[in-house]
């Protein structure tokens, strides 16, 4: 370990869903040593809708739509894995469809490896947030427009139709509900469809549940609320405080961050988008200080990988 200098391996505890690791894994890796314990516990998983019939309806009419918005790479994975099921295809042509926006960089990767068109890319962050930025920013120049292509996009949209794929979640968790007020602010007309469902993981609380509670950690890393939640009910309430107290925290999203903290647990490291490089970078420098929960480190994101 003395490549990077934080003393003894760490155990870093990974909650997010399977297959969607391997990014930060890999950076861990680099970041804390190879004689890291990364142990993957996965929190939350995704499924099909159990009612898919408005997903179905809005697959069927999507050349009445102008855009569709999506706002997580599961959203194209399962809105097109939908498409698919219906006999229709996100790549065909002939009859009129709609513009494809996917918020950052990894959704839009996602998006167009399901063969997806991919026409707008806004940056990573909440509609909120951004639609408050803009607003400033053309507040804060006399008299002038500031030339930004998301403030453009959405003062494009009035009057238009705007399909949003989302979890089944979403408007609890945020996210997309910011976009769909954006938007809906801006005078478009937005439908929004679950096309998928954030479960608890049915294993949840095997052998790699059993060594957390029993050997502690030294980082515990969420990517959205629900998983923080599902960890919370599986270690129970005593066990979350004691966890809590010798563990550092991190949060990927204001939201799941508080949620943490609505608990009563500290959230040391709160990334604003998980891009794998600077999560493992900011735990390195988390452990490596020693600060434990006693302070909080937030990071800019560069990427969306949401679930």
């Amino acid at each position: 370990m003395a490549d990077n200098d934080i003393g003894e391996a760490k155990r870093i505890v990974i909650t997010r869903a399977p297959g969607q690791n391997e990014s930060l894994r890999a950076e861990l890796t680099k970041a804390l040593g190879a004689s890291a314990r990364i142990i993957e516990l996965p929190c939350v998983e995704f499924r099909e809708p159990d009612d898919t019939a408005a997903l179905d309806s809005a697959i069927g009419s999507i050349g009445n739509f102008a855009w569709i918005l999506f706002t997580s790479q599961n959203a194209a994975r399962y809105f097109a894995r939908r498409m698919r099921a219906l006999g229709s295809h996100p790549a065909q042509t002939g009859k009129p469809h709609p513009r494809i926006a996917a918020i950052g960089p990894a959704t839009a990767e996602a998006t167009s490896a399901e063969g997806f068109s991919v026409d707008f890319v806004p940056a990573p962050g909440t509609g909120r947030s951004l639609a408050g930025s803009f607003k400033d920013s053309v507040r804060s120049v006399a008299g002038m427009e500031v030339k930004n292509p998301t403030a453009g996009f959405l003062r494009g949209v009035a009057g238009m139709k705007i399909l949003v794929p989302r979890s089944d979640l979403a408007l609890r968790d945020r996210g997309a509900t910011d976009w769909m007020e954006v938007l809906r602010e801006a005078g478009a007309e937005v439908t929004a469809v679950a096309a998928y469902q954030t479960c608890a993981p049915k294993a949840l609380g095997g052998p790699q549940l059993a060594e957390v509670v029993r050997d502690g950690a030294d980082c515990v890393i969420f990517a959205s609320p629900s998983a923080f939640e599902n960890f919370a009910r599986a270690v129970g309430a005593e066990n979350l405080r004691r966890l809590a107290r010798a563990s550092v925290f991190a949060a990927i999203g204001p939201t799941t961050a508080a949620v943490i903290r609505s608990a009563g647990v500290a959230c040391a490291i709160e990334a604003t988008e998980p891009d794998a490089r600077l999560l493992a970078e900011a735990v390195a420098g988390q452990l490596k200080s020693g600060r434990g929960t006693a302070a909080t480190t937030s990071l800019p994101g560069e990427g969306a990988k949401s679930g």
